[in-house]
Formats: structure tokens, C-alpha cells, sequence
């Protein structure tokens, strides 16, 4: 069993094969040219919610790194990151890396191909904090020092309502919402990561730039691009269609920067951090290019000129550096967006709320709950599912759970729903059930069964969790599971 556990897993062959073929991000933005180390992103300051440690590959950015972190008694320390001791990466600390990386690690040439950051010569503050209160006394520190930092873009990687998932609220009764208001007063540009599950019900404000992403897989061709089936979309409390804009979801590529050792030159970042981190590095692009532009103007600009997917049914557009360089350079005029939502939809919205509202109070019973899951919004019912039911309250009712997750749609978010309500008392008696949903090559219902195993079975071998949505990748990274799997049930049978 050790060393199904412990042996080299086909995917990270892919992986290593996929440095071959995976294009740079500036080129699959849209980017004439490699972005300059030395003048992209320069003087601009950009807020990151997120971690980092001091390491090798954030050394070359000296006193343009900083970290704010807030005390429990609420004092502010602000570090200079490279002044301190390096330290090795850890899990805690690998997407914050990653994300610091898509903006500012410097070029790296493998297989005829540059990468490099899309804003290396940026100033970059770490607001390490999740807490709501934290997060506001951080923001308005940094802010009061502002000049000092030229802080034009926070990047918020909290995606919407991860701890009330399911419930439908106004944008004023969100405390992470709340939390940002030091930024929005100061008019900063926040972009924002729409999440990646559809189970998010109500999504981010319009105050945030919110970005989705799309399946590119790793390349710039137009005709290999799809969406992608984990990205949510739809309207938040206040009727407002999210995401703003889409960018690569898939296959980001930056120095390697793991926590485990590795043949591998790239790790490869994704969701929609990743994508966020993409249109925070174009915007600072464009900020340190036409320091003319506000950041209304760069929103309104990026989205006119973006592009709608091939023969898909959406009105976001993806990114396109090249369009929004000329048009800014040609001067021409800029319409309206409009991303209203129709009546029937705010229709839904306000029944969400309204039940959401019923929840908090304690005035809808568990039978009643049920009933609610007939409504014909998938919005409604991810309420109910999420926000109303929650936990199964018995072994009757968890089998109900598992019928209605294998009878939901995964397109609306319903199936995922159920999933994440069914994690929180998974038992290993439930082995078979949750090997059964890899056979679906879902992206979303495998990372539940990583989640999963990593709970209930620590010598299981661990899924490697990538956002590539191809059923071949999904198998490659599942194989040494069904292989622990196999091995498993045999022991299990008395000799």
C-alpha cells in the first residue's frame, strides 16, 4: 500500500509533457510582446489578499514586497519581506506564491518560449488576513500610506460567500463586503475571483471587477477555447450579472513553486485566483503604460474589448490585451456596458433573499425546506440545500441526500451542492458511494472525493488536483486512487 501511495503518478508526467506545449500567458491575453521586467506594472501599487514567505523567487522585488499582518488586538506590522530569512515553501503559503508569481517572476525561457510576469516592476502589499475586521483595519493602514505605495488595484481572493454558501444577501449585509469598504471609498479598482464552483449562489458586488475563466488549454488558438464547467455565472442580490470578464482558468504557467520535489521547470497555477491575477497584471499594465486611464475607464475598456467565446450562448468576454492597446491608441469612443439582469431573473433573486431571510429567523421547518426544493429557480434550491438543510440530520435523510445528488444537474450547481453538504459527515463506511462519483470524470464531484479521502483515508494515495476539465487528465490524476482502491477491497476479503 505504500507504495501505491508513494509512486510517481502518470499525471506528473503530464505535466512535465505540458511544458513543451504551454504557451506564455502574455500571449494567450492577447499581448504583442513579452511584457518588460523592467517597466510593466512600474509604480503601481497592488494590494494581494493572500500569504507569502521570504524565498528565492520573490528576492529580485527587494522593498517593493511588503506583508501587513493584523494582531488580535488589531496592531498593525508591516514587513519587508526580503529582509527576512528564506524559508522553504509550504501548503499554507503555495497559492499566495503562485499568485505573486503570475505577476512578477521574472523571465524564464524553456522549450523556445518566454514566460514572464505580467507586472514584475509593480509594488506588491500582502495583506495577510481572512478575518472580516482584520481585513478592514489592514486595508485602512495601507491606505492612510497610500502615496507612498501608489496603490491603485487590490486583488481580493476571497471568492463570494465560501462561509455562507447558498444563502442570497445584499452586497450591505456581507461582512467581507464591508470589510473592503476602506478600498472602495478610496476608489481603488478591486478585482475580484469569481469562484470556482457553481454552487456559489449569490456572487460578488458591482463595485468588484469580478473575473471568471475560461478552458484555453494552455494555448492561444481561438478554436481550443471552451468554458469552463466549474466556473459559476448568474446574478448577485442587487440583480447585476457576474462575472465582468473571463480569463484562463487552466494551465498558468510559473517557476516551479511546490511544496513536493520535482523534475517539473513550471508549476502551473489555475481557477479563478489565477485568472483574477491575470487581469490585475494587464491592469497594471495599462495603468503604468497610460497613467491617463481611471479605473473605470480600464474596466469599461477591457470588457468593450474583450471577446465572446466561440459558439457558446454568454455575454462575458475573455481578455484581449492587443484590442484594448489599439483602441486606446486610436481613441475611440466607448459604449455603455449594460449587465442589468432580466425581470423573470431578479424574480428569483428576490425569492432567494426573502427565503435566505426566513432561514436566519428560524421560521421555515425542515419538512417545509423540502418542499421549497420543487421551485423551478436552481437558484432557490441551492438555497434550500446549502443554507437551509445543511447537514443531514439522520441516516434516512443523508440516503435522501445521496439520491438527490445523483439525480441533479451538475450545469446548475445542484449536484455540487449536495456533494459539499454530504462531506461534512462522511464516514468510511461510505467508501464505495464516493468512488462511484469518480466514474463521472467531473472535475468538481473528484476534488469532493479528494476531500474526501484526505479525511477519512490518510493512506490513501492524494488526487492531484488540477483545474483541466478533460476526462483524460481527470483519469490520469484519479489512477493511483482506484488503484489504492482495488488493493483495499481485496484485503478486505477474509482469506
Amino acid at each position: 500500500m505504500n507504495n501505491l501511495r508513494h509512486s510517481k503518478p502518470k499525471v506528473e508526467d503530464w505535466l512535465e509533457h505540458m511544458q513543451q506545449h504551454v504557451e506564455p500567458i502574455w500571449r494567450r491575453l492577447g499581448f504583442p510582446d513579452a511584457p518588460d521586467a523592467n517597466t510593466s506594472g512600474k509604480g503601481i501599487g497592488i494590494i494581494i489578499l493572500d500569504d507569502i514567505i521570504p524565498h528565492e523567487l520573490v528576492h529580485h522585488l527587494g522593498k517593493r514586497l511588503k506583508q501587513v499582518k493584523v494582531g488580535d488586538d488589531l496592531v498593525v506590522t508591516c514587513l519587508d519581506v526580503t529582509s527576512q530569512n528564506i524559508k522553504p515553501i509550504n501548503r499554507g503559503v503555495e497559492h499566495g506564491m503562485m499568485t505573486l508569481q503570475l505577476l512578477s517572476h521574472l523571465p524564464l525561457r524553456i522549450h523556445n518560449h518566454t514566460h514572464v510576469g505580467l507586472a514584475p516592476a509593480a509594488n506588491f502589499i500582502m495583506l495577510s488576513e481572512y478575518e472580516p475586521e482584520k481585513i478592514e483595519v489592514g486595508l485602512k493602514w495601507i491606505l492612510e500610506r497610500r502615496e507612498n505605495w501608489n496603490i491603485q488595484i487590490l486583488l481580493n481572493l476571497l471568492v463570494p460567500n465560501t462561509r455562507e454558501i447558498g444563502s442570497m444577501k445584499l452586497a450591505s449585509q456581507d461582512p467581507f463586503v464591508h470589510a473592503m469598504q476602506p478600498a472602495i471609498q478610496e476608489e481603488l479598482l478591486i478585482i475580484a475571483a469569481n469562484g470556482n464552483t457553481k454552487a456559489h449562489n449569490n456572487l460578488h458586488p458591482v463595485e468588484f471587477f469580478t473575473v471568471g475563466g475560461y478552458d484555453d488549454r494552455g494555448v492561444s488558438d481561438t478554436q481550443y477555447h471552451t468554458p469552463h464547467p466549474a466556473v459559476p455565472c448568474g446574478i448577485n442580490a442587487e440583480g447585476f450579472f457576474r462575472p465582468d470578464i473571463l480569463a484562463p482558468f487552466t494551465y498558468l504557467p510559473i517557476p516551479y513553486c511546490e511544496t513536493y520535489e520535482s523534475n517539473r521547470v513550471l508549476s502551473y497555477f489555475g481557477g479563478s485566483c489565477g485568472a483574477a491575477a491575470l487581469v490585475t497584471g494587464v491592469c497594471a499594465n495599462l495603468l503604468s503604460k497610460y497613467p491617463h486611464l481611471d479605473h473605470y475607464k480600464i474596466r469599461r475598456l477591457l470588457h468593450y474589448n474583450g471577446e465572446l467565446l466561440n459558439n457558446v450562448e454568454t455575454s462575458v468576454p475573455k481578455v484581449n490585451a492587443a484590442k484594448t492597446f489599439r483602441h486606446i491608441l486610436e481613441g475611440d469612443n466607448l459604449l455603455e456596458p449594460n449587465n442589468l439582469s432580466t425581470g423573470d431573473m431578479r424574480n428569483s433573486v428576490a425569492h432567494a433573499i426573502e427565503l435566505t431571510e426566513l432561514i436566519e429567523k428560524g421560521k421555515v421547518k425542515r419538512d417545509t425546506l423540502w418542499e421549497y426544493l420543487n421551485d423551478e429557480s436552481s437558484m432557490v434550491r441551492k438555497t434550500v440545500i446549502s443554507y437551509g438543510l445543511g447537514s443531514s440530520i439522520d441516516k434516512e435523510e443523508r440516503s435522501r441526500y445521496w439520491e438527490h445528488l445523483k439525480k441533479s444537474k451538475s450545469e446548475t450547481g445542484e449536484k455540487i451542492s449536495w456533494l459539499y453538504q454530504l462531506l461534512r459527515n462522511a464516514s468510511v463506511e461510505e467508501l464505495d458511494q464516493w468512488m462511484e462519483l469518480l466514474k463521472e470524470k467531473d472535475i468538481e464531484l473528484t476534488l469532493g472525493v479528494k476531500i474526501y479521502l484526505e479525511s477519512n483515508f490518510r493512506d490513501a494515495p492524494e488526487i492531484t488536483y488540477l483545474p483541466d476539465p478533460n476526462p483524460e487528465v481527470i483519469s490520469m490524476s484519479t489512477e493511483p486512487v482506484w488503484n489504492w482502491y482495488r488493493e483495499y477491497k481485496r484485503n478486505l476479503i477474509p482469506e
